[in-house]
């Protein structure tokens, strides 16, 4: 074992270890306990107004999609630089219909306010180290379950093309969008948008539950060889964690911090020659 590799190794051992002794103060001591408080308020927001969101959200990424397509439609790109790119504008576009429906409603879109509770970068940083054992527990369990059953196990796309391309640029865009994009998109629509909504209409485990599956099976490629369906139980968890600290904060701000970590930790863990 090189010394990249026993240090990756330590490094991936002290986040587990770190998440453990977080869940289990969480859970049994008394300010871990009174942590978990719910600061999260009703989204009084009428189902019309709702559907405007959701509205907004697909034709904002369906519009820029189509844009992007006749814009490369002459241009001599590769498959991988092709799906990148499309992934990377459908991001702008979710964020693009985000901003357009706060722009629209106002004080209705952003609902009331939380009270206070901790920073974001400090509980973003809690909840990724929460969810690095309960993630790479389910992904182990999920593995050997797909393999026994002979059940597709291939990567994300967008892992196998970081893992294997060979083109920097094409590398560089993924993580940025990685990092910084699809945070703050996915925890727009997901967590801010359907959760918030979901949860004052039914029980908090169904909206939970019902928002985590969306989650993870909007990473799968459903039209090719079903790429990504074998992480579909650990990013159920990840969005169930995401959930929850969205729940316990009040803060949006808190997930986009930990769906951030979590993506640049993948990445890293890819860079490292093992495909998570």
């Amino acid at each position: 074992m090189s010394g990249a590799d026993a240090t990756a190794l330590a490094l991936e051992a002290a986040l587990l270890l770190g998440g453990v002794a977080l869940i289990g103060w969480l859970l049994f001591s008394p300010r871990g306990r009174a942590a978990m408080a719910r600061r999260l308020p009703p989204w009084d927001i009428a189902g019309v107004d709702f559907a405007a969101f959701v509205f907004l959200v697909i034709f904002g990424a369906l519009g820029l999609s189509a844009l992007a397509n006749l814009a490369t439609r002459r241009m001599a790109l590769s498959a991988d630089a092709l799906m990148v790119a499309g992934s990377v504008v459908m991001e702008l576009g979710f964020l693009a219909g985000i901003a357009a429906f706060h722009g629209m409603y106002r004080a209705r879109a952003r609902g009331a306010p939380a009270p206070g509770g901790p920073s974001v970068l400090a509980s973003g940083l809690v909840t990724f180290l929460v969810a690095i054992p309960l993630v790479d527990a389910s992904s182990a369990a999920s593995g050997y379950v797909f393999e026994k059953l002979g059940l597709p196990s291939e990567p994300q796309n967008f892992v196998d093309i970081l893992a294997s391309s060979h083109s920097a640029w094409l590398k560089g865009l993924l993580m940025a969008a990685a990092v910084l994009i699809v945070p703050l998109a996915e925890e727009g629509v997901f967590r801010a948008g359907l959760f918030r909504f979901l949860r004052t209409r039914m029980p908090p485990w169904a909206a939970i539950t019902l928002t985590s599956l969306l989650f993870a099976a909007m990473h799968v490629d459903w039209s090719g060889h079903l790429a990504g369906l074998a992480v579909t139980p650990p990013l159920f968890i990840l969005a169930a964690v995401f959930c929850l600290a969205y729940e316990r904060t009040g803060r949006i701000g808190t997930c986009v911090v930990a769906h951030a970590l979590f993506n640049l930790h993948t990445i890293l863990y890819v860079a490292s020659g093992t495909v998570k």
